[in-house]
């Protein structure tokens, strides 16, 4: 008896290690991984110089296409109906390494088809780090806190990134409905994109 569930317990403790390969991983990523939110799909790809690429599929058919610096940063984000770019002022570069109790800001101009906006400065701090759970998938985030500000210097809105610094891309956003309560908006699971042909 001993001698046949022996082989059936190597089995599962060796076939157990597979479960974590649909976990994407630093070097996975770079071939790209599928996040899903409630049947919203976005597709992240690694493109050149450290920009990231983003095509995110909502339920109803329609599709927006989003670049990113190292996947922190909007620079641009188009669809059927928008486009809008964030050009920066600052240098991009100096934002990274991010880790905990850094302090950086950056200024940039929103614009959108023959039209700039107003300077807008942005301060980003690491205010520590947590896990964050996606599916059976988990990983270590900085927690990296957003104000943005007027010409003024007035508070135009807040919000908090939950950053990946293995995968390169933030996993969560979490708001502040009102002093003491907080809302966190997260994918539901991730996975692995190997060589699929792009969206």
């Amino acid at each position: 008896m001993f001698r046949r569930v022996l082989p059936f317990a190597l089995m599962i403790v060796l076939a157990s290690p597979a479960l974590g390969d649909d976990c994407p991983t630093a070097q996975t990523a770079k071939l790209g991984f599928a996040l899903e939110r409630q049947g919203t799909v976005a597709e992240v790809r690694p493109a050149s110089d450290h920009f990231v690429h983003v095509v995110n599929a909502y339920p109803g058919g329609k599709k927006q296409d989003v670049i990113y610096y190292r996947g922190l940063f909007p620079i641009s984000r188009f669809d059927d109906t928008a486009r809008s770019i964030n050009i920066p002022i600052s240098d991009l570069r100096a934002i990274f390494p991010l880790e905990p109790k850094a302090r950086r800001a950056l200024t940039y101009a929103p614009a959108q088809p023959g039209k700039v906006g107003a300077l807008i400065s942005l301060e980003l701090t690491v205010t520590g780090q947590e896990q964050l759970q996606l599916g059976s998938c988990s990983y270590n985030v900085l927690v990296v806190r957003n104000r943005f500000l007027n010409g003024e210097g007035k508070v135009t809105s807040e919000h908090t990134d939950l950053y990946s610094p293995e995968l390169g891309f933030v996993l969560a956003k979490r708001y502040e409905d009102k002093p003491g309560t907080q809302t966190t908006i997260k994918y539901q699971t991730i996975r692995p994109l190997g060589r699929v042909s792009p969206l």
